[in-house]
């Protein structure tokens, strides 16, 4: 972009730059710089630092490939990232009062947590003191009907976090009691290939029977989303995380294929579940690198649809930030996150509250939340300008840096077994986890109130912040429906349905229409996860991650 000679004068001139700044500082020179990632930083970008650069191949314009600018041709100007808080408390009822207030204060998308994280039922002695507290609680098709009552399900786009198959197919029975085509649905499930499964067609590994089902019956359906946000708050680095969501990424392709879903099948409608950490520059110019990485990812796999290499992606900012210790700072976090994630692209958000290191966010720290992403939207201008940090030196910089940093991890995990390579992604991130720790306890890493600047007004303390409070009661409630359920259900329909569930396990078919079935039948999830303990003499899988499949 620069001829050989003035990038020789501007080498001159920062070289005399360099000599005068040492100069003024004498002993009190800095150490060398690096982002959160351990990435060197220079202090002052200039051409030299981006060179050789092949605009066109490597950089170009939003919407065509490599999408380092963007996915969209006009960015935010024609279509505003999706305002989607997450939301997950109690039972039924009280997430969807919280849903329909955030709606009506502007949200503009549904992402529901806590739905089908367990494989027991509400009456099991587990639930004590758990029930609803760390997500809202779903036993059967009656608790999803209520959850969504009122909820426009083709004007709105869902997003189960999680990817517990019984829950799926509870959305889609909702859609098809309101007599909604699945190819009209809009959303996202939290749904990843794991290993397993038997035969090349890896028959019995319920992961990809919903990435089959989806790429056949819901094309508007995002039958992906890789969680790499979950992995980033365990401690990992921001070229770690695009590592691990590109190998992930891949591994869904190639898991496809062997069904007779090729790479422009099942591509275009793999989404990215990412984080937004504290190091600004660093995370714009992750989201950056990452999508013009994955454009190169597909391609690779065969991909020739434009529209497989277009890495779409979900920012949740940072809960691994937040601190439990002077709370109200946490405001100022989650805005810098976001801020990153809207000049970074997202295409939807959800803004961590200020109290979430304490507890459920209240009703307020949820609005403000909400009017974070609504004044970066409306207020800030941002939004106006596609990709407006794209050409500064530092950020396309760090753009260069991080796929560089994360080529190599990519390809020591393709030539792992495929679960030693999801244990290494667990391992390395917790060791980063511990490091990054280290780093805080010995005062290298300064955390705003918790290793620095500790004292402060008193009302900055986690005392003053009025807290959500856990109701007891919502496990009494929930008992009582369960119940009901139970006893109001058609015993024969359900007993069908159970036969179908438990011949499917153990068939190895698809197992999403029989799926449908049997939470149309109103079996619980925990009648479920025993229908599959019986049929595959095996337990489910504990855990959001897993369970179902």
């Amino acid at each position: 972009m620069f001829d050989a000679e003035t990038l020789t004068a501007i080498a001159r001139a920062r070289a005399e730059y360099e000599a005068k700044v040492a100069e003024l500082l004498g002993d009190a020179a800095s150490a060398p710089l690096a982002t959160q990632s351990g990435l060197p930083l220079q202090p002052l970008y200039t051409p030299l630092d981006v060179p050789t650069r092949d605009y066109l191949g490597e950089i170009g314009f939003p919407g065509t490939s490599p999408f380092t600018r963007g996915v969209h041709p006009t960015g935010y100007l024609t279509k505003e990232w999706t305002r989607r808080q997450v939301v997950g408390l109690g039972t039924a009822e009280e997430t969807n009062a919280r849903l329909r207030y955030l709606f009506a204060q502007g949200q503009t998308g549904l992402s529901v947590c806590g739905m089908g994280y367990q494989s027991y039922d509400s009456d099991d002695e587990r639930t004590v003191g758990h029930l609803g507290r760390g997500g809202v609680w779903i036993d059967t098709l009656a608790d999803m009907e209520t959850l969504l009552d009122g909820i426009d399900m083709e004007r709105i786009t869902l997003n189960q976090i999680g990817s517990s198959l019984p829950v799926f197919a509870m959305i889609l029975s909702v859609a098809a009691q309101r007599g909604i085509p699945f190819r009209n649905l809009r959303g996202t499930i939290q749904n990843w290939v794991i290993p397993g499964g038997e035969g090349p067609e890896r028959r019995g590994n319920g992961s990809i029977d919903i990435v089959e089902f989806c790429s056949r019956e819901m094309p508007l359906w995002n039958h992906t989303s890789i969680s790499v946000r979950n992995i980033r708050d365990q401690g990992c680095t921001a070229p770690q995380e695009i590592a691990f969501g590109l190998y992930q990424g891949a591994y869904v392709i190639r898991s496809l294929q062997a069904r007779g879903l090729g790479p422009d099948q099942v591509a275009p409608r793999i989404s990215f579940f990412l984080s937004a950490e504290s190091d600004f520059l660093e995370e714009v110019a992750k989201f950056r690198a990452m999508r013009r990485m994955w454009a190169q990812v597909t391609r690779r796999l065969g991909a020739t649809d434009p529209q497989s290499g277009r890495l779409r992606f979900h920012v949740q900012t940072s809960a691994l930030a937040l601190t439990a210790q002077q709370p109200l700072v946490n405001l100022v976090r989650s805005t810098v996150h976001a801020l990153a994630a809207a000049l970074g692209g997202a295409q939807s958000m959800s803004v961590n509250s200020f109290d979430e290191a304490l507890a459920i966010p209240t009703e307020l720290s949820a609005t403000l939340s909400l009017r974070t992403q609504q004044v970066i939207a409306y207020e800030s201008g941002v939004s106006k300008v596609l990709d407006p940090l794209g050409g500064s030196y530092c950020v396309e910089a760090l753009t260069d840096q991080l796929e560089q940093a994360a080529w190599p991890i990519v390809e020591d995990l393709e030539r792992l077994e495929d679960w030693e390579a999801f244990q290494k992604i667990e391992q390395w991130a917790d060791d980063e986890g511990y490091r990054r720790q280290q780093a805080i306890d010995r005062g290298e890493r300064i955390v705003v109130g918790v290793n620095a600047f500790q004292e402060g007004p008193e009302r900055l303390g986690p005392e003053t912040v009025p807290l959500f409070e856990y109701d007891p009661a919502w496990r009494d409630k929930q008992i009582q429906r369960l119940a009901r359920v139970r006893a109001r259900r058609d015993a024969r329909k359900a007993e069908e349905a159970t036969r179908r569930l438990a011949d499917a396990y153990r068939e190895k078919g698809n197992l999403v229409p029989p799926m449908m079935a049997a939470v149309q039948a109103y079996l619980s999830i925990g009648e479920i996860a025993r229908v599959r303990q019986e049929a595959l003499g095996e337990p489910a899988f504990a855990g959001p991650l897993y369970f179902g499949r």
